[in-house]
């Protein structure tokens, strides 16, 4: 056995170790002192094949002239030296570019076999455990299964790159990155490393970044959505992405260290990369029908070239039925109040807690919106379902969905006094994660909040069904009113364009004032449609006379002089905080009800006199 030396005569300033962060994985070095205890000597030269302690040390393997491994250890940076393309052509015993190449497949090699037997445990790991409690750690088995797919990627792409620009550089950043490894173990296969630019990398991460974001989605607590992971992560989806790991450790395992995409399958790339951008796609592309297809085709641009077929055959058969739709004439009578269309939509409560029973009640009622609480321990948000008939057509499908839904909302928001919406996600105090004193040893933290935080105290309440009831009664009038009146759909637009920003506002976008100022021409605008208000008298004074007596905000004269200030973009006298919002919303719902209690009034002395 012969082993490698650095030729002693090098320069003095070539012979110094290289700084600390200069070594990358798999680099060729070369030590520069002797190691009694394993028996090396100065000058012997080994490839870094993993980076320890932050890049403090590394781990170097040695081989001889037939690529047989004899040692592999460890050493500080302050033992190695790198040896750059010309000095290994000068000082390497003469040793050919090939063979330099030679040793790189190698290792190669090697760290790609590590990488997929430890992708291989995970899954096996993760194929151990059963049952939806434990679908959330099932899942993050498998993408950290997946990770490792991607290193193994990885490593073959810097291998390719290298010696396709025939020098030593290796990109190792991306193994510290998640997202960039899950992308590389869906697509390393593929991908040509000459036309991978860093832009194109970049604009196609986001599939995998999904992958990601879900997994820490059900990983991690999220304080404003408290929800245990369990409940975040369905069986099914678990062990679809088990499913696609053990098929891509098996790909994996087939590829040959100089496979390359050739240029004809760059355009199905493109096609695939922006596919799996489409959530409804997404979704087939692993649904289970899918892999069973990618495990028997055992290749995955095969698989691509199949997904795109059946993608093209799934849009034409649409487009057909969408034209039949379009050329459908209007349903009338009978048949067109058959159902025809379901809607799912979700909204979420700062004021209440919802429970199922209060639900059931609802859904007994109600043949066209039904409602389901997402979870028992998440009693905040709201699966809603909405049915419409046949005489809705196709080209207004959209309108009247959307209408629907805003009046129920609307209407929900108005019976209980508190606050529906859908879903946005805000910063109600930091906008960071962590902050540390430097000056301090121990990087002591330092919270640094808004104060009061921007969200709403609101009493603890049950959404019972009372409120329900009373829900479908205040829909009902908003139906009515906004049909017969302009100017109560203005005032229904203007309340929830205030809900909106109400739901919106966050540290980085403090939308007080708006909303302030929208609940107030809601309210002004109702006061006008009813004809309670004829808009010359004083408002403060006409306000007080209509809801005073069962509004619980105390001075609602200033509250009208604010909104009026605002409405001439004057700067209140009072700085509108979420508490002036919350109590203007307050005076808009009481208005309601009492106009609502007047319409039924009126039914009720209608249908009196007419059976007089």
């Amino acid at each position: 056995m012969k082993n490698k030396f650095l030729n002693d005569t090098l320069p003095e300033d070539k012979q110094k170790p290289t700084e600390k962060g200069k070594i990358k994985l798999l680099d060729v070095v070369a030590l520069t002192e002797d190691i009694p205890e394993h028996n090396l000597k100065r000058g012997e030269v080994g490839t870094v094949v993993e980076i320890l302690a932050n890049g403090e040390a590394f781990e170097v393997e040695f081989s001889d002239d037939n690529g047989q491994m004899y040692k592999c250890t460890s050493f500080p940076a302050s033992q190695l030296r790198v040896i750059h393309n010309e000095s290994m052509k000068v000082n390497l015993n003469n040793q050919s570019e090939n063979h330099i190449n030679e040793i790189r497949t190698m290792n190669c090699r090697k760290l790609r076999e590590v990488c997929l037997a430890n992708a291989q445990e995970l899954v096996n790991s993760a194929k151990l455990l059963k049952g939806k409690n434990h679908a959330y750690i099932k899942y993050h088995l498998a993408v950290l299964a997946m990770e490792e797919v991607g290193k193994a990627g990885i490593f073959l792409a810097e291998f390719v790159t290298a010696t396709l620009q025939k020098n030593d550089t290796v990109i190792t950043n991306s193994i510290d990155d998640h997202v960039k490894k899950l992308f590389w173990a869906i697509f390393s296969p593929l991908i040509e490393q000459e036309r991978l630019t860093k832009e194109y990398f970049e604009s196609n991460k986001k599939f995998a970044r999904d992958i990601h974001e879900r997994r820490k989605e059900s990983l991690y607590t999220n304080p404003q959505n408290p929800i245990l992971p369990q409940d975040r992560m369905t069986e099914e989806e678990a062990n679809s992405l088990v499913r696609l790991c053990e098929i891509r450790i098996e790909m994996e395992k087939g590829v040959e260290i100089y496979d390359v995409l050739d240029e004809s399958k760059l355009e199905d790339l493109q096609w695939f990369l922006g596919t799996s951008d489409e959530p409804e796609k997404r979704q087939f592309i692993f649904s289970n029908f899918s892999l069973d297809k990618l495990a028997d085709l055992k290749d995955m641009y095969a698989w691509i070239k199949w997904l795109r077929q059946e993608f093209t055959k799934a849009d034409e058969e649409s487009l057909k039925l969408l034209r039949q739709e379009l050329e459908k004439g209007p349903v009338e009578d009978v048949e067109g109040n058959k159902p025809k269309w379901k809607l799912k939509f979700r909204i979420y409560s700062e004021s209440h807690s919802i429970r199922q029973k209060a639900l059931n009640v609802w859904n007994s009622n109600s043949d066209f919106i039904n409602m389901e609480l997402k979870s028992s321990k998440n009693s905040s948000e709201l699966i809603c379902e909405l049915t419409l008939p046949k005489r809705v057509h196709l080209k207004t499908l959209w309108n009247n969905a959307q209408a629907v839904s805003r009046e129920f909302v609307a209407a929900l928001n108005i019976a209980t006094m508190g606050l529906f919406w859908w879903h946005v996600d805000k910063d109600t105090a930091r906008f960071y994660e962590r902050i540390w004193d430097l000056d301090l040893e121990d990087d002591t933290e330092v919270g640094i909040d808004v104060f009061p935080k921007l969200n709403i105290e609101w009493e603890h309440q049950s959404l019972t069904e009372d409120d329900l009831k009373y829900t479908r009664h205040i829909m009902g009038y908003i139906h009515y009113i906004t049909r017969s009146n302009l100017r109560y759909r203005d005032a229904l637009e203007n309340y929830l364009t205030g809900l909106a920003l109400l739901s919106k506002n966050d540290i980085h976008l403090r939308l007080e004032p708006n909303a302030f100022a929208y609940f107030f021409m809601a309210l002004k605008t109702l006061l006008l449609a009813s004809g309670d208000w004829d808009g010359v008298r004083d408002l403060k004074v006409t306000t007080a006379d209509q809801i005073s007596e069962f509004s619980p905000v105390q001075n609602l004269s200033n509250y009208i002089e604010w909104g009026m200030q605002l409405e001439k973009r004057d700067n209140p006298t009072k700085r509108i905080t979420l508490t002036e919002v919350i109590d203007m919303k307050i005076c808009c719902d009481v208005y309601f009800h009492l106009l609502a209690e007047r319409e039924l009034i009126r039914r009720k002395d209608l249908a009196d006199s007419n059976e007089e």
